[in-house]
């Protein structure tokens, strides 16, 4: 019987909702990425392994390559992927072929998942959206764990980018990207840095909820340090929506999946 170990990163609790639903139905042992992300090297009995994780720009994540070059005997597990995203997976999954095989695996599976956008313009998607692109995972389910199981060969998920910017809710997006824009070009990208509001209670919740380690709370306020990833984790998940990308109106709205707590996306430290 095949040992599945699925290996996952999750900052809205996306790829967490999405890396727990396809662990129930594979009997699956679930593992934080940025819990072992800094061991020498990852030793695991498992003959079947998943990596779920968001993109960023288009792209897995940096530390992904960092990750699976850790994997020792990665040529004789069977890879399959899973990324979830917000406007489109374009050819995201790709690169993350392109990585595995660098260390000597070979990816069998990729999929993309879309789920509710909680960066820029998180504001502009409706809650008619989110659900929507819930139930096209749940309907899915099913059929890609089956797939899995059995140990397939399946082509990887990839999208046109410019077919997906023509989607009626990624145009209304547009306003809010000339604005993150304008901001970068006339005060700079440091004028995007998180800070606190007034809205600040001091209550430590991101610094708990930072996947980087990288916030500490100094005099009753967050403070960042440098090893940001902007994941937005903690604007997120703030209880007060006191976390800001900077003084810019990018229609940022606080979300994390409905179906995850804050407990599930602790990682105790070390």
């Amino acid at each position: 019987m095949d040992k599945v170990e699925i290996y996952y990163f999750s900052g809205s609790g996306n790829s967490f909702a999405v890396a727990r639903d396809v662990a129930i139905r594979l009997n699956a042992v679930l593992t934080p990425i940025m819990s072992m992300i800094n061991q020498e090297s990852i030793e695991t009995d498992a003959n079947v392994i998943g990596l779920v994780f968001p993109i960023y720009d288009f792209k897995p994540p940096q530390f992904m390559e960092k990750f699976i070059c850790k994997i020792k005997n990665i040529q004789s597990k069977y890879i399959f992927a899973f990324c979830t995203y917000g406007i489109a997976p374009s050819k995201s999954l790709k690169h993350l072929e392109k990585t595995i095989n660098s260390c000597g695996g070979n990816l069998s599976a990729g999929f993309a998942v879309g789920m509710p956008q909680n960066g820029l313009g998180s504001g502009k998607v409706t809650q008619v959206q989110k659900e929507m692109m819930f139930n096209e995972w749940k309907n899915r389910i099913d059929e890609v764990c089956a797939s899995i199981k059995n140990k397939k060969t399946e082509e990887i998920d990839t999208s046109i980018l410019f077919f997906n910017i023509l989607k009626p809710q990624i145009l209304k997006m547009i306003p809010v990207y000339l604005a993150f824009t304008k901001q970068i070009l006339f005060k700079g990208i440091d004028s995007l840095a998180l800070t606190s509001n007034e809205n600040c209670t001091g209550c430590g919740t991101c610094e708990k909820i930072c996947t980087q380690n990288n916030i500490e709370i100094i005099n009753n306020k967050p403070s960042w340090l440098d090893n940001c990833i902007n994941c937005f984790a903690c604007l997120n998940w703030c209880p007060n929506g006191a976390i800001n990308p900077g003084d810019a109106d990018l229609s940022i709205k606080n979300y994390h999946h409905p179906d995850v707590k804050i407990s599930d996306m602790i990682i105790p430290k070390k």
